[in-house]
């Protein structure tokens, strides 16, 4: 559903949480039209300036240290978490003392992995603590986020792509990856906020359909108006080169554990979000042209000549 289409809600008084990172670029600034009184939620040394500008208050707090947080969520109805399903078990007491009825609490599809992952156990802990409490709660478990220069995911790969057409492909890319835009993952935690129907339940989003690792890379590089050279590379010496390369401090574009993740489909069921949130995800062809001109559009503003 688009902007447009979706309903008009009474404003309410919304604690947003990670309230300086990626997704909440894209969601505070739409609270806020919709008329919504959104106090942020920042950490001890951040700058919240820009925030501020925007018109949301601002409170300190760190969610993972609870003598932080008196007084950060008094007088919330709702909350937004974008900071981190594993930091749920720490500050979801502040929430039930402060009176906070529920909210939207963002995950991930990462909880579905079979290898072992400290991440995603404590993830699966953070949606099992909220199972366990009385908040009206709605769990959103995005796949990869893309959609701008700044996502940190996708567009690691049309920068490689820019410098050559040569993609290494740990196990020769064929698990199924299914990427979701930020603006369409912003516009499913809007209608989870206000859809009584949803409450007490987790909705996977992911764009409308899966594609081969492969078939992703060949859109962005076509978007880019580039040809792209897959070389297939087996995935357990992959995994061996990237712990060794981190073991000896240096940097590597993934982790070890996300490269043996490369061998696990990333195909989610989007069916109950389209039923419940008439989620309507847009194309990764349609995505990631967007991201594209953005990138360009920055390419050309840093490269423009300013007066002297």
């Amino acid at each position: 559903m688009s902007a447009a289409e979706r309903p008009s809600i009474e404003p309410t008084t919304v604690a947003v949480t990670g309230a300086l990172g990626f997704v909440a670029g894209f969601l505070v600034p739409r609270l806020i039209a919709h008329g919504h009184r959104v106090v942020a939620i920042v950490r001890p040394g951040r700058d919240p300036a820009r925030l501020e500008r925007l018109g949301a208050e601002v409170r300190r707090a760190d969610l993972v240290d609870p003598a932080t947080h008196a007084g950060a969520f008094e007088g919330m109805a709702k909350v937004i978490h974008l900071a981190g399903m594993a930091q749920v078990p720490r500050f979801l007491p502040a929430l039930e003392r402060a009176g906070v009825t529920g909210g939207v609490f963002v995950g991930s599809t990462g909880i579905y992995t079979r290898l072992e992952s400290p991440g995603a156990d404590a993830k699966r802990a953070g949606e099992a603590a909220l199972s366990a409490s009385r908040l009206g709660f709605v769990i959103a478990r995005p796949t990869m986020i893309y959609g701008t220069p700044a996502d940190r995911n996708v567009v690691r790969l049309l920068r490689w792509l820019e410098r050559t057409p040569w993609v290494p492909v740990p196990g020769g890319g064929h698990t199924l990856q299914q990427p979701v835009h930020v603006e369409d993952l912003t516009e499913a935690i809007l209608c989870a906020l206000e859809r009584p129907q949803a409450l007490r339940t987790a909705y996977d989003l992911g764009g409308p359909e899966a594609m081969p690792l492969r078939d992703l890379i060949e859109i962005c590089a076509t978007s880019l108006g580039r040809r792209a050279w897959l070389v297939p590379v087996p995935l357990a010496p992959s995994h061996r080169l990237v712990v060794l390369l981190r073991s000896l401090g240096l940097p590597t574009p993934v982790s070890g554990e996300q490269v043996l993740r490369l061998g696990e489909s990333k195909a989610v069921d989007i069916a109950m979000a389209e039923r419940d949130l008439e989620y309507r995800p847009r194309s990764f062809a349609a995505g990631i042209a967007g991201e594209v001109q953005l990138m360009r559009d920055q390419s050309h503003v840093a490269s423009a000549p300013r007066d002297a």
